[in-house]
């Protein structure tokens, strides 16, 4: 309960002096555009970053939230936007590596269309299962699904998203169907988790620990290649014998055409900020690791991860959405 009314604290206290409906109508402001509701990990993310900007440009600092469409309305306005960085996009890895293998018709290309400031932080991805589960583990969890019928069912923060593909993935490493269940965001999904709506969800561990730490969900496996540092005895798939290591990572863009003095300015602001100690506290409690990175270091693991994900995509047997 700790973490929760911590994570709550941070949010409620950058949104008090960050609020989207002041800010907007100023001129000069620095705009940071995320694809998710608010209240989420991304959300309180994006809000540190706004934080910084302004105590750092000396600039008002903004979060505009643009859910819908797993993302990609998010995209597309930032794509749109003036390439001055004045309006940036503070967007998880799957739209950018995994969303040009699950969307036909993407109105974006994340390689052309936009230039990195820098990666901000790294994660995990998380499968919890809630009350509708009488299981305590991995093991004892798929042994339920094999029984378990149309009660057998995961959420996800939207068709498309990555976590909508690990719970493909997961379902055909098991051998055992689950029921996908889109959510607009990880929050309104990890609440249903809780209330016993659906049987499991697949998010970033950041939106599940606070649930965890309180007994009302249970993570049950992370997806990465080693153990989470936020929770002590939860086992990765890997070590349990399902062939799946998923990373996670956040990673701050901008327009294709901003002018190279303004992205080494913003990366500064954002870099310096994130090597204070004060920084990497507030990013533990959203079960994130500070993790910056130059502009073509981000973009070649960008490439990396783009072509993983095409081969992972075929391999999943989903099929690609409009």
């Amino acid at each position: 309960m700790q973490r929760r009314f911590a994570l709550s604290a941070i949010v409620a206290s950058l949104a008090s002096t960050l609020q989207p409906g002041l800010a907007a109508a100023q001129s000069g402001s620095v705009k940071i555009v995320v694809g998710f509701a608010p209240g989420g990990s991304v959300d309180a993310l994006a809000r540190q970053v706004a934080e910084t900007l302004q105590a750092t440009l000396g600039r008002p600092a903004i979060v505009e939230n643009r859910a819908g469409a797993a993302g990609r309305l998010a995209i597309e306005q930032v794509k749109a936007s003036n390439p001055d960085g004045d309006t940036l996009l503070l967007v998880p890895h799957g739209p950018v590596t995994l969303f040009p293998h699950v969307f036909k018709n993407l109105r974006f290309d994340m390689e052309k269309d936009f230039v990195p400031v820098t990666r901000i932080a790294t994660g995990d991805y998380a499968l919890s299962i809630g009350p509708a589960v009488p299981a305590k583990d991995l093991p004892g969890f798929i042994a339920w699904l094999k029984t378990a019928g149309d009660k057998a069912s995961y959420g996800s923060p939207g068709a498309g998203t990555l976590p909508h593909l690990l719970g493909v993935s997961l379902a055909r490493a098991i051998g055992s169907p689950m029921t996908h269940v889109p959510y607009r965001g990880s929050t309104p999904a990890m609440t249903d988790l809780a209330g016993g709506t659906v049987a499991a969800v697949l998010s970033p561990v950041t939106e599940a620990l606070a649930l965890h730490d309180a007994g009302k969900v249970r993570i049950i496996a992370t997806a990465g290649a080693s153990r989470s540092p936020f929770l002590q005895g939860v086992p990765t798939l890997k070590e349990s014998g399902i062939d799946i290591d998923v990373p996670l990572w956040f990673a701050l863009y901008a327009p294709a055409a901003t002018p190279a003095a303004t992205l080494t300015r913003l990366r500064t602001a954002v870099v310096q900020s994130l090597s204070r100690p004060e920084a990497a506290q507030k990013l533990k409690l959203l079960g994130l690791v500070p993790a910056p990175s130059q502009p073509q270091e981000q973009l070649a693991l960008q490439r990396q991860e783009t072509q993983m994900w095409e081969k992972a995509v075929k391999a999943s047997g989903f099929t690609p959405e409009d």
